[in-house]
């Protein structure tokens, strides 16, 4: 055999060894590989069925919190949140994403039941179960400072500018109910006018020196919307004849929203829209409570969670408002001035029943915060 053809042999046999070798090697020793800066997050979702996948980058509502909450509220110019715990009354600090949890105050408030946040977003009123009744307490986050509400109170709301509350009193001897001004402490106190209620809801017109309060809906009793000055007086009753009514005013005053019952006792619920002075009702032809709208900063544009069917029978807007029934909401953007409605949301999106209550943007308006009553939550959307 001549050397040329011997070269060609060895040659032949060393490149089909090599690719022996090569093809055990794939075999047995080298494995599927994840990239090295492939998020644990993102690997979980590889590892999912194609369907799984689809679900959870087509899923528009998204969980902030991982328990029932109260009371969320913006921390100013930042993109996080704080809220209380329901669970411990304790005080957490969040981001927009869910993520970056921060315990604020570990102090455990046993009965909390509810928290108002002053405007600046530094000082609260929280209430609490006790004794078959409702105490109510201040405390200033900056000074560190906290003082009893006096007892007797049974309403409160936050002036919405400056440190000043407003609230309902009753006092057991005279047996009369009054709507007062006072610092949180209870000092600086000034009587405004008497209550003829005993259940009160209570609103500062923004932008304005008034003051609004109507009894708490009740779908067998009328409800009178009543207004007065931050120095007292009279009193003036811009709008009543409806049953079961509840209001939410714009930014500006200029308008306020009204849900009301569709009669005496009745199943349905209308949303309508009226002007500072209690004119100009407008019927805008969709079924919700205003405990489930939000003004935008346009003060024409509402976004509202639409309840579904709501179980027959039941009366509008008692069982709702006491907790009987939860509603699998919708949501949509609704123009007061022109009627025009369009979904905010694919309903082909809304993966769970929703009932959306407490209703917030971030400041330019690009998500939607909302509770769900169902679980106590916190959810997010954007828009």
């Amino acid at each position: 055999m001549s050397k040329s053809k011997k070269i060609f042999f060895v040659s032949l046999a060393l490149f089909c060894v090599s690719l022996f070798f090569f093809g055990v090697y794939n075999i047995v020793f080298k494995k599927t590989v994840v990239p090295v800066n492939q998020s644990a997050q993102n690997k979980a979702v590889l590892e999912k069925k194609p369907a799984e996948v689809a679900k959870i980058s087509q899923s528009a509502i998204l969980p902030i919190s991982s328990e029932a909450i109260l009371a969320p509220v913006i921390i100013s110019n930042t993109d996080t949140l704080k809220y209380y715990s329901q669970t411990n009354g304790q005080v957490y600090q969040i981001d927009f994403n869910g993520n970056n949890k921060k315990n604020l105050s570990d102090k455990t408030l046993t009965g909390l039941t509810g928290v108002l946040w002053s405007p600046d977003k530094n000082k609260v009123i929280t209430s609490f179960a006790r004794n078959g009744g409702i105490d109510f307490y201040y405390y200033d986050y900056g000074s560190q400072k906290s003082a009893p509400i006096k007892k007797n109170v049974d309403a409160i709301a936050w002036q919405n500018t400056g440190n000043r509350i407003f609230y309902k009193y009753y006092d057991s001897k005279t047996k009369k109910r009054t709507l007062n001004i006072s610092d949180p402490d209870g000092s600086n106190w000034l009587k405004l006018t008497d209550v003829d209620f005993r259940d009160v809801s209570i609103a500062q017109i923004p932008a304005s020196g008034l003051i609004s309060f109507w009894n708490k809906p009740d779908a067998f009793f009328p409800t009178a919307l009543k207004t007065i000055s931050l120095i007292g007086g009279d009193a003036k009753d811009i709008f009543s004849g409806v049953f079961g009514a509840d209001y939410l005013w714009n930014n500006n005053g200029t308008n306020a929203l009204v849900s009301n019952s569709d009669k005496k006792g009745g199943t349905k619920m209308q949303l309508s829209v009226i002007n500072e002075n209690g004119g100009e009702l407008k019927n805008l032809d969709i079924a919700t409570l205003v405990s489930k709208c939000a003004w935008l900063s346009d003060n024409k544009n509402i976004i509202c969670a639409v309840p579904g069917e709501i179980p027959a029978n039941s009366i509008m807007p008692n069982d709702y408002d006491s907790g009987k029934i939860h509603t699998a909401d919708t949501f949509w953007k609704i123009n007061t001035q022109t009627g025009e409605k369009s979904a905010v949301i694919d309903v082909s999106k809304i993966d769970k029943n929703y009932d959306a209550t407490n209703l917030f943007f971030n400041l330019d308006e690009s998500i939607l915060f909302f509770q769900n009553r169902t679980d106590g939550k916190l959810y997010r959307m954007a828009l």
